[in-house]
């Protein structure tokens, strides 16, 4: 082979090494452009999530979320349906049958034969509830009196005939409890009473008796307010709610005694604490770190909110730090508030306020921790008052714990359809979420207070 050949053919191989260069070339950029497509995407996702899994995200809804992060798929632990270890159980204690039925055979069913005299007889106790009655409809002859002395029309009452509607007292109370307890919306209700109880109510009608009950609630709704106003301290937290497709919030008050109060209006600032508890309320209060509780004098700031809050930076060495010695921290709490000792306690207090200062300053110069940081600063001072009151928590896990239920709500109805609406359903929760509380059978007390305000009769 020449020369001239073999130039020819260096000629060729470089030409398609050009080539080969080019589409690598192509192909890269195509991989860049394919990564920089799913790197916004990545980062939409995440902005998505943080919706729903943030520091401010209740533990109830991260909880099966968070159980196998970052674990592989070997590591990961199924969650386990069930009663925890230690649960009591469901088995139901039977209590003294009401009636005794003899059961007995004279014939074998499969070959027709005497059977004569019984070797044993066993005992099988049922629970059962009767058939739905049927509706029971009284007239009453209500006798209407003159008053010779001050000239009054006075009108006889019965405890059993509500003033004005045409339904009674049980009928009200069944409608509420449908409602309310079970959840029910009002075309639910309606189908269920017309099954069961052969009783054909509007939904007009049942919303017409929904608003009579929540009227006869505001004596009691008011009642509550001011309890709650003069208890020992109070939780309190919020949520978002729509009336008539319009942002409002849900404010829940609960006392240290359980009385809850819920308060539906469109304003998420002060004014709504103020208005509720009183321009000159001075009580502690557990709250998170909301600003419209700022001017409020004794606070107690959630522990839960803060535990959150560090934890979301937990993925750097520094971060991981921060939120391992603020977990210790809220260890040592809860072992001070076992003690009774008040010196002990205001001695710790004053410790603790100063260690967990110690604790800002120290991670104050990690730029990435600005956000959790600045979290702690501003609740210096507030982060320990629990100590100063026995009985007192340091999360406000129980103003979250009265809000679930309001929250079950909004996923069902969307939105309230009016304002009245919204302040019927106020006054008819507070009533139940309170006796639900402190464990009162929510039928008989709704029972008292319609016989009371709507019948007139104490």
């Amino acid at each position: 082979m020449d020369s001239s050949d073999n130039n020819n053919t260096n000629e060729i191989y470089i030409i398609k090494l050009e080539k080969h260069v080019i589409e690598l070339i192509s192909e890269n950029n195509d991989l860049k452009a394919k990564i920089l497509s799913l790197s916004n995407e990545n980062e939409k996702l995440k902005s998505r999530i943080l919706k729903y899994e943030n520091p401010h995200t209740p533990p109830s809804s991260q909880k099966m979320g968070n159980i196998n992060m970052g674990k592989t798929q070997e590591e990961q632990i199924p969650g386990k349906r069930g009663a925890p270890i230690g649960h009591r159980g469901a088995t139901r204690v039977m209590e003294h049958p009401d009636e005794t039925i003899h059961v007995s055979m004279d014939k074998c069913p499969k070959c027709n034969s005497s059977l004569g005299s019984p070797i044993k007889t066993e005992k099988k106790t049922i629970l059962d509830i009767p058939p739905p009655q049927d509706v029971r409809v009284t007239e009453y002859d209500l006798d209407i009196y003159h008053c010779n002395n001050c000239g009054s029309e006075v009108k006889s009452k019965h405890k059993d005939c509500p003033q004005k509607g045409d339904m009674g007292i049980y009928l009200l109370n069944y409608i509420t409890m449908l409602k309310y307890n079970m959840r029910g919306v009002i075309r639910k209700v309606q189908d269920f009473i017309s099954v069961n109880n052969n009783l054909d109510l509007s939904t007009k009608g049942i919303e017409d008796a929904l608003l009579r009950v929540g009227e006869a609630c505001k004596v009691e709704y008011n009642a509550i307010g001011k309890r709650i106003s003069k208890s020992k301290w109070v939780h309190i937290d919020e949520t978002g709610f729509h009336v008539d497709g319009k942002k409002y919030w849900l404010w829940s008050f609960r006392s240290a005694e359980n009385d809850i109060l819920v308060v539906i209006v469109d304003s998420r600032g002060r004014d709504v604490v103020k208005e509720t508890m009183g321009e000159d309320f001075r009580g502690p209060v557990i709250v998170d770190g909301w600003r419209a509780y700022s001017y409020l004098t004794i606070i107690q700031r959630c522990w839960a909110h803060l535990i959150r809050e560090v934890d979301a930076f937990k993925d750097n060495e520094q971060g991981k730090e921060l939120s391992d010695e603020i977990h210790a921290m809220f260890k040592e709490l809860k072992e001070s508030l076992k003690s009774e000792d008040m010196d002990y306690r205001m001695s710790v207090k004053e410790e603790f306020d100063k260690k967990i200062n110690g604790i800002a300053n120290r991670y104050g110069e990690y730029r990435e921790l600005k956000k959790p940081v600045k979290y702690i600063i501003n609740g210096l001072g507030s982060w320990f008052t629990c100590l100063l009151y026995p009985g007192m928590e340091p999360t406000n896990n129980l103003a979250e714990q009265s809000i679930k239920e309001h929250v079950v709500v909004r996923k069902i109805i969307g939105t309230f359809r009016s304002e009245s609406g919204s302040q019927n359903y106020q006054y008819i929760s507070s009533l139940m979420s309170t006796w639900n509380f402190q464990k009162k059978n929510m039928f008989v007390e709704m029972d008292k207070i319609l016989r009371k305000e709507l019948c007139g009769i104490g």
